[in-house]
């Protein structure tokens, strides 16, 4: 099941809940457990992007990794990113060494040898 599911069930068990905690006692009453769960499947979902950008600024040898998730990246998480069309050749593993909020990144300094041509497609992962 996919975690945007995955989060909707969670969320409309949340509804279903609340709604029969109102028409019980005339109060909305929340389990802290549910706020809990809910939480812990949107951290689950971890997206990342990766652009090829940097210097030189045609065939830059770098690569911009970026948290496009609606959660943090914590510290530790692993990066997984390729360059398609260039084999075992531009492919590797980046461990975060701070956590990333929505929308920020970390620039990956010379992982391209040989460079590769501005906006050539990235693919990456978080792990």
């Amino acid at each position: 099941m996919n975690m945007l599911k995955l989060a909707a069930l969670a969320m409309g068990a949340v509804v279903v809940s609340s709604s029969l905690a109102l028409a019980g006692n005339g109060g909305i009453q929340i389990n802290q457990a549910d706020d809990i769960r809910i939480k812990d499947v949107l951290q689950l979902a971890k997206v990342a992007s990766c652009d090829v950008a940097g210097s030189p600024s045609e065939f830059p040898n770098d690569i911009w990794v970026t948290n496009k998730g609606a959660g943090k990246l914590v510290a530790g998480t692993q990066v997984k990113w390729s360059i398609p069309g260039y084999g075992n050749t531009y492919k590797g593993t980046y461990t975060l060494v701070a956590a990333l909020n929505p929308g920020q990144g970390v620039h990956l300094l010379n992982v391209l040898p040989n460079g590769v041509e501005a906006g050539h497609d990235c693919k990456a992962k978080a792990i």
